[in-house]
C-alpha cells in the first residue's frame, strides 16, 4: 500500500514540476504580452506654445491633452498600434493640435520594431515588466529623429506607491530635425521625467518639457524681392505637460492590480508548483525505497501440562 501511495505521489510531483516549467516558459510569457485588443488612454494638462504664421508670433494655450493607443492587429510577436495625440484649449474644447502615428511594437519588450511603423527601431513606447535600476532604456518620443536614453535617477514614494524615477534628455545642443517639404529645419530640446512602478512598468506620473525651434526667413518690408534675406529664431512648438489627477488615480489602480497579478503569475504560481513537485517526488522516493517493518513472529503458545 505504501509503495502505491509513493508511486501516486511521484506522478503528482512530476506533473507539478512539468506544470511549473511550462508556466514559466510558455504560459506566463504569453500572459505578459501586450494584449492584441489593447485600448489605452491617458489625459494630460499643462501649457502649449505654437507659432502662428498669420500673427507672426508664438501663442501660448492652457491645454487638456489626450494620448490614446489602439491595437489594430497583432501577430504572435508584434502588435500594431495607432497612437492618437490631440490637445484642446482648456475648458473650451476647441482643438489646438492633433497628430497620429502608427507603431509596430514588440509585445514583450515594448520596443518599436525597425521598419514596422513610424517609431525608431529599438525605442520603447513604454516600460516593460520588471524595470531595472541599472538598465538604460532607449525611448522613441513622437517627432524625434532618434531614440533618447532614459536612465534611473532615484527611488521615491509616490502617493503611497514605491516608484523608480527615470529621466531622459536630449543631448547638449538638442536633436536636429531636417527640413521637409512642409516644415523648416528644427532643433528639438526635450526633458521627460517619469515616476514608474517597477514591477509592472506602469508610469504613474510624467513631466514633459519639449521645445522645437528654428529660423524663419524675414523679407525686407521695403525691398522684399531684392534685399538680402534675414532670419530670426522662433519657437514652433513648446509644451509643459503632466498627467491629470484622474489619470494618476487610474494608473495607480492599474499598477496595484497588475502588481498582484505579476507576483502571482510570474513568481508564486510557478515556483510554488516546482517546490511542491520536488517535495512530492522526495516523499515518493522515500516511501518506495524504504524497507517495510518485518512482521512480528507469532507468539508461541505454552504447552499444556498433563
Amino acid at each position: 500500500m505504501r509503495r502505491k501511495i509513493g508511486v501516486v505521489l511521484g506522478v503528482l510531483g512530476v506533473l507539478a514540476l512539468v506544470f511549473g516549467v511550462v508556466w514559466m516558459t510558455v504560459v506566463w510569457p504569453r500572459l505578459a504580452k501586450i494584449p492584441a485588443d489593447l485600448v489605452q488612454q491617458v489625459d494630460l494638462q499643462g501649457t502649449m506654445t505654437l507659432f502662428d504664421p498669420g500673427q507672426g508670433r508664438e501663442v501660448t494655450h492652457n491645454v487638456d491633452g489626450h494620448r490614446k493607443y489602439t491595437a489594430l492587429s497583432a501577430t504572435d510577436d508584434v502588435v500594431y498600434l495607432r497612437e492618437d495625440i490631440w490637445f484642446e484649449a482648456a475648458g473650451a474644447g476647441q482643438e489646438v493640435s492633433r497628430q497620429q502615428f502608427m507603431l509596430g511594437i514588440d509585445r514583450v519588450t515594448r520596443q518599436n520594431v525597425d521598419g514596422l511603423g513610424d517609431g525608431c527601431g529599438g525605442g520603447h513606447y513604454t516600460f516593460p515588466f520588471d524595470v531595472k535600476k541599472d538598465k538604460v532604456y532607449p525611448f522613441w518620443n513622437e517627432g524625434n529623429p532618434v531614440n533618447i536614453d532614459c536612465a534611473f535617477v532615484e527611488e521615491q514614494d509616490f502617493e503611497g506607491v514605491h516608484v523608480y524615477v527615470f529621466q531622459m534628455s536630449t543631448p547638449a545642443g538638442g536633436l536636429t530635425l531636417p527640413a521637409s517639404f512642409e516644415t523648416p529645419a528644427m532643433t528639438i530640446e526635450q526633458t521627460v521625467t517619469l515616476w514608474v512602478e517597477p514591477v509592472t512598468g506602469i508610469p504613474l506620473q510624467i513631466e514633459d518639457h519639449t521645445k522645437r525651434f528654428g529660423d524663419i526667413p524675414v523679407p525686407d518690408p521695403d525691398f522684399p524681392n531684392t534685399a538680402p534675406m534675414t532670419y530670426r529664431q522662433v519657437t514652433f512648438y513648446e509644451d509643459d505637460l503632466k498627467f491629470t489627477e484622474d489619470t494618476v488615480a487610474g494608473l495607480k489602480d492599474d499598477a496595484n492590480a497588475a502588481r498582484t497579478q505579476v507576483t502571482l503569475g510570474k513568481n508564486l504560481v510557478p515556483w510554488l508548483s516546482v517546490a511542491s513537485g520536488i517535495l512530492l517526488v522526495l516523499v515518493s522516493v522515500f516511501l518506495v525505497i524504504r524497507p517495510g517493518k518485518a512482521a512480528a513472529p507469532e507468539a508461541t503458545r505454552p504447552e499444556q501440562q498433563p
